[in-house]
């Protein structure tokens, strides 16, 4: 029988970015190191752990969870035990609207301690110690709420406007700021909520502008950031949309099962996402299985049609952060999910039919869109049919790319760099190689 749901374990274990799987899978390494004995663990243990159904692992389980999401005590992953109040959280204080304070407190250093690695300090532990004595809290209302919804569109719009590590340091900055604000006081439920809901998908944005400049390490801390804050509230499309966004930069990362991995959490429950989130994660899906060449390519495909199945089927109850996915966008992601496979000897025609169409209706105001996907087209044509037509794809994506530093197109210019280097007999190509070093060593 179920009990109630162990919150801190499942927020620690996302917090570290694992899967169920995979902490299973280093917590028995962590068992054998500790006993000389194998653990067994698996994935379904751990879900029983998170669901309630086993409150007290055994010693040496306890001991390697605890090693593995690098907490001090079992308290932290909410392990208690029947026979001891001592090891429970009940005797904790409790606040107003505010929950288990101490239960509370751990969550939010989950949380918080995803993005420590790369700040001067825990935001939130630092909020907590400039708290006054009487243990008295900032209380949090729909000011701060609008706020910081606020800040997450002005950091989305300053992103395709400029890009780079400046973009990437403001928005890093203003994340941390505000991550104090989980420890406040809030005035009713409702509004505890909405601030995770704002800051996941504060959290969300600084990722992706960190992913884009290049600061990968930064930009999966944010993401996983954002996956916590969605999981707290139940928010199942904001956390699609995070796991979705790991699932991106493994691919970056050429970490293809990780990719996968990411790809197929964003796609549990998929009965709790719209028609448009669902044809996004599908893209995303298709893009990991793509990366594995043609022994996936039936799987790629077929996940490229139920995401167009599900663009159709759009409806008027989007989230808000999802508007902007049109059918350009679309057709850039089913061509790059189609990239993989076909520079590994698959049918190229579609991914280029697909680029084609993209770039064709791209809004005028995301030159970095336009010159990822020109910078792909460019590849596939260079790699797999006419290097002339791929150099004129390839100026083109130069001249888009305008003010805006872009990590992921560099990227791309460069895997259009190598295909080139096959034809350095044609001027052209030698040409174009050319502007894209100097592109590399000034941008």
């Amino acid at each position: 029988m179920s009990g109630m749901s162990n919150d801190l374990l499942r927020a620690a274990r996302v917090a570290a970015g694992l899967t169920q799987g995979q902490l299973a899978e280093r917590a028995n390494a962590e068992v054998e190191r500790l006993t000389d004995g194998p653990g067994a663990m698996d994935a379904d243990y751990i879900g029983k752990l998170e669901r309630g159904v086993h409150t007290w692992p055994n010693r040496s389980y306890r001991e390697a969870l605890r090693t593995v999401l690098q907490v001090e005590s079992d308290a932290d992953l909410g392990f208690r035990s029947s026979r001891s109040r001592a090891t429970t959280l009940r005797a904790s204080p409790r606040r107003a609207n505010g929950g288990d304070d101490v239960e509370r407190k751990t969550f939010l250093r989950a949380l918080a301690g995803s993005i420590a690695g790369f700040t001067l300090v825990d935001p939130v532990a630092e909020f907590v110690a400039s708290a006054s004595p009487t243990g008295t809290y900032r209380r949090i209302g729909r000011a701060e709420i609008d706020h910081i919804n606020h800040m997450a569109r002005m950091f989305a719009g300053q992103d395709h406007l400029f890009g780079g590590e400046l973009s990437a340091d403001a928005a890093i900055a203003q994340l941390t700021s505000s991550a104090q604000l989980l420890n406040g006081q809030f005035s009713s439920e409702t509004t505890r909520r909405e601030l995770f809901a704002a800051m996941g998908d504060l959290a969300d944005i600084a990722a992706g502008v960190c992913f884009d400049a290049g600061l990968h390490q930064k930009a999966e801390s944010c993401f996983r950031f954002a996956a916590g804050c969605a999981t707290e509230v139940g928010d199942w499309s904001l956390r699609a949309k995070a796991l979705s966004g790991m699932a991106n930069l493994a691919v970056h990362q050429e970490r293809f099962d990780d990719a996968l991995s990411y790809a197929e959490m964003a796609l549990v429950r998929t009965d709790r996402l719209t028609p448009l989130v669902r044809s996004v994660m599908h893209t995303r899906h298709a893009r990991a299985l793509g990366s594995f060449g043609v022994e996936r390519e039936m799987d790629c495909i077929t996940a490229i049609r139920r995401a167009e199945d599900c663009f159709v089927g759009r409806s008027d109850n989007e989230p808000e952060w999802i508007t902007y996915y049109d059918s350009s966008r679309l057709a850039r992601d089913c061509g790059r999910a189609l990239l993989g496979l076909a520079l590994n000897g698959g049918d190229y025609r579609e991914a280029q039919n697909q680029l084609c169409a993209s770039i064709a209706s791209f809004p005028a105001s995301h030159s970095r869109g336009k010159a990822l996907a020109l910078a792909n087209l460019a590849t596939l044509i260079m790699s797999r049919a006419d290097p002339v037509y791929a150099v004129d794809l390839g100026n083109d994506a130069i001249t888009s790319v305008g003010q805006v530093r872009s990590d992921r197109v560099f990227n791309a210019l460069r895997q259009l760099r190598v295909a080139g280097k096959r034809h350095l007999s044609n001027p052209a190509v030698r040409d174009l190689n050319r502007r894209i070093g100097e592109i590399m060593r000034t941008g």
